[in-house]
């Protein structure tokens, strides 16, 4: 029994006196790097919030204008992605983004109604100009309406430029278009597939009429040679509003980041911010507290 004893507690200090190979070493260092990186990753992920928006925000610079001071409030990490709204709401369903600023009551209210977009509120809005050629060929500026003023351009066969995009610009353009009961078609009628302040861009290099936001209007506009000939703030009113995407159908979603987000949206701070984003005085969007 002392032999198998003394054999036991040679063996045992042998053992711990045995160096540890390089390779278990190394293994050892990888397995707990591996841990640490990915405890960071997760952290990381949850201060990253994915926030897609319309192009009349961000060409304007309000979305930049915006995300920074929402940043330091709150820690998050923000990544812009911007499109028309067709496209960012569709980002939004699909769980490929956490939250969305986009202006198309028409298509937003069926998601929130079917549950695949949560909260919709009203952060601000502005109007639809048309804008066109100084000498206005057309006379859209002496008409009645923003479709009796389409009708007249389609009728004198007068270069149009649509964002052609789903955007929601695009989609106020169409209903005026229904509304003039005019098929817009034929070379005088051009599509882009770009943002709004690319489109007023390719406008201008053809002197040619188009529908803008007055936000992207006023920040492009100058550069274009075009003038505002028709506006009816009443009846082209532009209303945006931020959602958030269902976590119940996609579980990747950031959840708190999109819900901060959403209410520092509709906070004192953020409807100053809105205000206070111009250009020579004249505010580019009016915050949801002076629409009312």
């Amino acid at each position: 029994m002392r032999r198998a004893a003394d054999s036991a507690r040679k063996y045992r200090g042998s053992y711990l006196r045995r160096p540890i190979s390089r390779k278990l070493l190394a293994r050892c260092c990888a397995v707990l790097l591996g841990v640490v990186a990915s405890v960071n990753v997760a952290a990381r992920d949850d201060l990253i919030l994915r926030f897609a928006v319309t192009t009349t925000t961000d060409n304007t610079g309000l979305i930049s204008h915006l995300v920074p001071y929402f940043e330091n409030r709150h820690g998050f990490t923000v990544r812009v992605m911007a499109g028309g709204t067709g496209k960012a709401l569709r980002l939004l369903v699909n769980g490929d983004a956490d939250v969305a600023l986009t202006h198309a009551p028409a298509l937003e209210q069926p998601l929130v109604d079917q549950g695949l977009v949560l909260d919709r509120q009203v952060i601000m809005a502005n109007d639809f100009v048309l804008v066109g050629p100084a000498d206005d060929p057309a006379r859209a500026r002496t008409a009645e309406s923003a479709a009796a003023a389409l009708a007249a351009i389609a009728h004198a066969q007068r270069h149009f430029v649509s964002r052609g995009d789903e955007s929601g610009t695009h989609l106020r353009e169409r209903h005026l278009w229904q509304l003039a009961d005019v098929e817009p078609d034929g070379k005088w009628y051009m599509e882009t597939g770009q943002g709004m302040g690319k489109t007023l861009q390719i406008a201008g290099e053809f002197s040619a009429y188009t529908l803008s936001d007055r936000g992207t209007w006023l920040r492009f506009g100058a550069a274009t040679g075009l003038q505002l000939l028709f506006a009816d703030p009443p009846n082209l009113q532009n209303i945006y509003s931020v959602m958030r995407a269902n976590p119940k159908h996609n579980t990747d979603i950031n959840e708190r980041g999109a819900k901060e987000l959403a209410t520092w949206l509709r906070s004192a701070e953020a409807a100053a911010l809105i205000d206070g984003f111009r250009i020579d005085g004249e505010p580019l969007f009016i915050p949801v507290e002076r629409t009312r």
